[in-house]
């Protein structure tokens, strides 16, 4: 086995193209934003040349009965070696650094175990601040080991990535100095808003929709009150569609739903296929997300894909995706979110020009520029 090891340990340390160390333990899991994003980064460096992307995951030796798998396929080409070690699991880390990688990235906030004794630059995703921004809004039982290593993170990494200019700002004012954090907007979330399908069963014929999961952070009360005060106005807003399931702290707030899906005026939908969601996008009559933080926010870049006139937080990340695509109100005044939603029912030709810009601003998005600027952020890095 040894003589083996140390001919690949030879063959590794000789690749001419650039080798970044991959943590691809996100595709183990649900695909969430972060899994999301690590997916359509390496489908789109697959066919690099100047690259070799080396994946890392859950089980470095060759997998067995019983052995983690990634939920989806991992993507190949020529930049992509997927790891198999034959040798023992406690190894793993010592293998890692034998193979001489010049880039380590760290695609979810924290540097893994895995990587601590590789030598390469550290390059880290940081995809918000959240527990630093809205600590109220963080599952105490994950914020604070989330807390330690990202402030680990923020120490040791070379190169600090953000999905917005907004969090790259916010990284710079707790004192990261500005050549160690870079911008890269991402591309559409899990659909683009021209997907086939049909809506899930129960959707009304006209309707206005909330994606996301139902948390603190979404702020979906506020959303509730303002659709009150449209009906006492007698403004007749369409059903408020919710698209999500439950997260945590719900309570109160799952209560709300309940008598206002008695009272007929909301529905809530839970999870939903891709396709579905696709769908929701082009039927909605409009998109309103009244988030108190977000770090990018793919909802926003669905909506305005899919041609839903949107409605936002006043908040620097959804200024900063959106534009002039959306109508904006604080998250923290339901009165104002009132008074943004009755203009668009008063207003055709402002939700046709909503529509317009956020179609055209949707094009800015996109996972091959976004791919483009990582492998450019992964050069920088070599050269620190």
């Amino acid at each position: 086995m040894w003589g083996k090891l140390w001919t690949t340990l030879r063959r590794r340390r000789a690749e001419p193209r650039l080798t970044v160390a991959v943590d691809v333990n996100p595709l183990y899991e649900t695909l969430t934003g972060v899994g999301w994003y690590l997916y359509q980064l390496l489908v789109h460096l697959a066919e690099r040349d100047d690259l070799r992307l080396r994946l890392y995951g859950q089980a470095l030796e060759a997998g067995g009965p019983g052995e983690p798998r990634p939920v989806v396929e991992l993507p190949t080409g020529p930049a992509i070696e997927r790891v198999v070690w034959e040798g023992p699991r406690r190894l793993a880390p010592l293998l890692v650094a034998a193979d001489g990688n010049r880039v380590l990235f760290a695609p979810n906030y924290l540097v893994p175990r895995l990587f601590r004794f590789a030598r390469g630059a550290r390059v880290v995703t940081v995809h918000d601040l959240g527990v630093r921004k809205v600590p109220w809004a963080v599952r105490p039982d994950s914020a604070a080991a989330l807390r330690e290593g990202l402030d680990r993170s923020l120490l040791e990494a070379d190169l600090l990535l953000t999905t917005s200019e907004a969090v790259r700002r916010e990284l710079i004012a707790m004192g990261v100095a500005p050549d160690r954090a870079r911008a890269i907007h991402l591309g559409t979330g899990l659909v683009s808003g021209t997907d086939g399908g049909a809506p899930p069963p129960g959707t009304p014929d006209r309707y206005a929709l909330h994606v996301g999961t139902i948390e603190p952070r979404k702020n979906v009360p506020a959303l509730l009150a303002a659709w009150r005060l449209l009906r006492r106005r007698g403004s007749n807003p369409p059903p408020l569609v919710l698209c999500g399931a439950f997260g945590w702290k719900v309570e109160e707030i799952r209560q709300e739903i309940a008598e206002a899906e008695r009272e007929g005026w909301l529905v809530h939908l839970g999870y939903v296929s891709a396709d579905e969601l696709a769908a929701l996008y082009r039927g909605a009559w409009m998109v309103a997300l009244p988030t108190f933080y977000e770090g990018f926010g793919l909802p926003a870049v669905e909506a305005m894909r899919a041609g839903a006139p949107l409605v936002a937080s006043d908040i620097p990340v959804l200024r900063e995706v959106a534009g002039d695509a959306a109508l904006y109100a604080p998250p923290d005044r339901p009165d104002l979110w009132a008074d943004r939603m009755q203009e668009l029912l008063g207003n055709a030709e402002l939700r046709e020009g909503l529509r317009q810009r956020g179609l055209e601003r949707a094009g800015l998005f996109d996972w091959r520029q976004a791919a483009a600027e990582t492998a450019a952020a992964f050069h920088a890095a070599a050269l620190k």
